[in-house]
C-alpha cells in the first residue's frame, strides 16, 4: 500500500498555484466552440448515465459531425477517454457524485478537469461562449486549492475502482501498482499486415507513401506500430485490405493455436473477426475455416472484413443452440476460443470497462466462460488442439478456470505454458491464452 501511495505523484501531478500564460491559454481556447462542448458533455452523459460505451459515443459523434476538423476531432476523443479515465479522481474532486444529472455539472466537472490537467481557468468560456454563471466558490484559485488539499483514498490515486483496486492487489502484491499506473496509459495503436495480399516491408512503404509514421517491431513477424495517431482507416492501405487494426498480444493468441494450410480450424467466439482473419492467413487460404459466434450481428462485420482481406476459406456460421455445436463434433484439427471476459486486460483502450464492471458481472462471467469450454471443446478431434484465450489480466478467468476445465475433461492436457502479457511489463495489452491437446485414446 505504501509503495501505491509514495508513487502517487508520479500519476497525478498536481497542480501549481499559477495558471497558464494567456498565449498558451488562447492557443488550447481557440481549439473550442461551444458546439464541440456541447458534444462533450452529452458524451459523457452517454457514456456515464446512458451506459454506453465511450468508443461507440465518439464514433456516432464523428458521424453527427463530419464537417469537424482534425483538431476538433483530437480533442473531444481525448477529453473523454482522459476524462473517462480518471473519473472517480475528478468526482472526488468535484463533491463525490459519480453519475451526473443535467449538463451543468457536466460542464462543471470538465471544468475540474481543465483545472487538474492543463491548469486551466475555463471560466472566461463558461461564461462568455456558453452563457453558464459561475459563483464565486467556483473560481479558478479555489478550485486549484481544492484539489492540492484533498485527501484521496487509494484506489481514487490511481482511478480504479475500490473493489477492482483490492482484486489487483490480492493477486498482482508489490506489482499492482505498476500495473495499474500502465493500464491508464493510452494505448499504442497496433496494426497487422494481411500476409494474403503484402509483405510487411511494403506494407511499411506503402504507410509511409501515405505519410504516416510506423515502426515493424522486431519481436513480431506481422505487426507494425504507429509512431503517432493517425486515422488508419482512410489509408488507402486498409481500403485495398492490406491490414487489420489489432494489438501485437492479440496477434500471439492466432499464432499460439499454429493453423497450417489444409487443415480444419474453428474461431467459435469470432465477434467481428480480427483472430479469425489472423487464421486464415496463417492458413493461407487453404483448408476449412469457420467463423461462428452467437451474436449475428458482429458477424455481419466479419463478413464485410473478410471481403475487403481477400479470405476465400471461411465460412460463418451463427450458433444458435448447443444443437449447431453438436453438428461439429469432433470435426476440427484446431479450436480457438476467445472467451467473453472481463476485459480487465485492455482497460487502457477501454476505460470505461472499469467502472460498467462489477463483481455480479466477473461470477457471471465465469459461468458462461465454463459453459464454452465444455461445449466447444468437443469439436476438437482426438489428437487435435484448443486455444483458450481472454483479454482478461483475472486469474479466476484464466488460470482458475483451465484447472477447472482439466478436472472436468480428463482427456485433455495442457501443451506448453500459457501465454501472458501485460501491459506494464510487456508494453502489450493484456491477455491470457492457454494451449490445450485432446489425447488420442489407446
Amino acid at each position: 500500500m505504501a509503495s501505491l501511495m509514495g508513487s502517487f505523484l508520479l500519476v497525478v501531478p498536481f497542480l501549481h498555484s499559477s495558471s497558464m500564460t494567456d498565449s498558451k491559454l488562447n492557443t488550447r481556447a481557440s481549439q473550442w466552440h461551444p458546439g464541440l462542448i456541447r458534444a462533450l458533455t452529452t458524451g459523457l452523459n452517454d457514456i456515464f448515465s446512458g451506459g454506453f460505451y465511450a468508443d461507440k459515443v465518439i464514433e456516432r459523434t464523428f458521424k453527427s459531425n463530419r464537417k469537424w476538423g482534425g483538431r476538433d476531432r483530437r480533442f473531444l476523443a481525448e477529453t473523454i477517454y482522459d476524462m473517462v479515465r480518471w473519473w472517480n479522481l475528478l468526482a472526488r474532486f468535484d463533491g463525490g457524485e459519480f453519475v451526473l444529472s443535467s449538463e451543468a455539472l457536466y460542464l462543471r466537472r470538465w471544468s475540474f478537469y481543465e483545472a487538474w490537467k492543463h491548469k486551466m481557468d475555463t471560466s472566461f468560456f463558461l461564461q462568455e461562449k456558453l452563457q453558464i454563471e459561475k459563483s464565486p466558490d467556483d473560481s479558478f484559485e479555489k478550485t486549484v486549492s481544492k484539489i492540492q488539499n484533498i485527501t484521496l483514498e487509494p484506489w481514487e490515486k490511481v482511478a480504479f475502482p475500490h473493489w477492482l483496486f483490492e482484486k489487483f492487489l490480492n493477486q498482482f502484491g508489490d506489482e499492482a501498482n505498476s500495473l495499474m499506473i500502465a493500464l491508464n496509459e493510452s494505448a499504442p495503436v497496433c496494426l497487422r499486415v494481411n500476409t494474403l495480399k503484402i509483405s510487411r516491408k511494403e506494407l511499411v512503404e506503402s504507410l509511409e507513401a501515405e505519410g504516416l509514421l510506423v515502426t515493424a517491431p522486431e519481436d513480431s513477424k506481422e505487426g507494425i506500430i504507429l509512431k503517432e495517431r493517425k486515422n488508419v482507416f482512410l489509408t488507402d492501405a486498409f481500403k485495398k485490405g492490406y491490414f487489420e487494426v489489432q494489438d501485437l498480444a492479440s496477434q500471439k493468441v492466432s499464432l499460439l493455436l499454429d493453423p497450417r494450410p489444409g487443415e480444419r480450424i474453428a474461431d467459435v467466439c469470432a465477434g467481428a473477426g480480427g483472430k479469425t482473419l489472423h487464421l486464415a492467413a496463417l492458413m493461407q487460404n487453404k483448408g476449412s475455416l469457420l467463423g461462428g459466434d452467437n451474436y449475428d450481428r458482429k458477424l455481419e462485420q466479419l463478413k464485410i472484413r473478410a471481403r475487403r482481406a481477400g479470405v476465400s476459406n471461411l465460412r460463418i456460421q451463427e450458433f444458435k443452440s448447443t444443437k449447431d455445436i453438436k453438428k461439429h463434433h469432433e470435426k476440427f484439427d484446431g479450436v480457438l476460443i476467445d472467451s467473453p471476459c472481463s476485459g480487465t486486460g485492455v482497460i487502457r483502450r477501454n476505460a470505461d470497462t472499469k467502472w460498467k464492471l462489477s463483481p455480479d458481472e466477473v461470477t457471471r462471467l465465469i459461468e458462461t466462460q465454463r459453459k464454452i469450454i465444455l461445449d466447444y471443446s468437443k469439436m476438437v478431434k482426438l489428437g487435435g488442439r484448443l486455444v483458450y484465450a481472454t483479454c482478461s489480466l483475472l486469474k479466476e478467468e484464466n488460470q482458475n478456470q483451465i484447472d477447472w476445465f482439466l478436472a472436468q475433461s480428463p482427456g485433455w492436457t495442457r501443451d506448453g505454458e500459457p501465454l501472458i502479457t501485460r501491459p506494464d511489463k510487456d508494453k502489450l495489452d493484456g491477455f491470457f491464452a492457454q494451449k490445450l491437446t485432446r489425447k488420442i485414446e489407446s
